[in-house]
């Protein structure tokens, strides 16, 4: 059985929307199941079945508890952070699956400004929750103007695409050929075991086309 991507197993998980509120509630702190499902409205046992099958995949873990009211009890938390993004069009798919568990070696200029308000938390006397609460809204209107910079991007990318489908459609070339061309273009990929996995074609015939195509397409090589 062939293991699901990153992408394929954290589309499983969020499909259900039962269990993306379980997360939204565990992103805020952990918690037990007869909590969750409280709160939530819904069965202890089918929050149990959930919270076990996101613990079997990583996403979750939890450990035993003392209760000052009775049994130990288990804990739930998160054991994961990422970002999932999928864009697609006429002319474009992409998939982006991103962990930001600990801090990238390259910051932007804005990141390392956020970095050092957070930084003087600790040393805050007094309204240290009106300090954070000023950060976060700062970072939420950062992440904002970001989206609405790739949504631009994303629109001009695919236009470009199109251009190079219409360019494609009027060359002397077959269907695998302007396959292969796009799929060159639009994933800046020569490599032909990777080529021949995306496009379901036998490496000997992609090697005979890509040979085939350098000397008219050499500036896509």
């Amino acid at each position: 059985m062939t293991e699901k991507s990153p992408v394929d197993l954290l589309l499983t998980i969020v499909e259900n929307p039962v269990r993306r509120k379980i997360i939204k509630r565990l992103s805020q702190e952990p918690s037990y199941a007869l909590e969750i499902a409280k709160e939530l409205g819904v069965g202890q046992q089918l929050v149990t079945a959930h919270l076990a099958m996101m613990e079997r995949v990583g996403l979750i873990s939890s450990n035993m508890e003392t209760s000052p009211f009775g049994p130990k009890r288990r804990l739930y938390f998160l054991n994961q952070s990422a970002c999932l993004s999928i864009s697609f069009g006429p002319h474009l798919y992409d998939e982006q699956f991103l962990t930001f568990d600990k801090l990238p070696n390259k910051l932007s200029k804005d990141a390392l400004s956020f970095l050092n308000r957070l930084s003087q938390i600790e040393s805050a006397k007094d309204s240290r929750l009106k300090i954070i609460s000023d950060l976060v809204a700062d970072i939420d209107e950062k992440i904002l103007r970001s989206e609405d910079e790739k949504t631009v991007l994303l629109y001009l990318r695919n236009l470009a695409m199109k251009h190079a489908s219409e360019e494609l459609n009027t060359q002397e070339t077959t269907h695998d050929e302007k396959r292969i061309l796009h799929f060159i273009i639009d994933e800046k990929n020569t490599d032909v075991e990777v080529i021949s996995q995306a496009l379901n074609l036998k490496e000997s015939i992609i090697r005979e086309i890509i040979n085939r195509l350098r000397e008219d397409f050499f500036y896509v090589f």
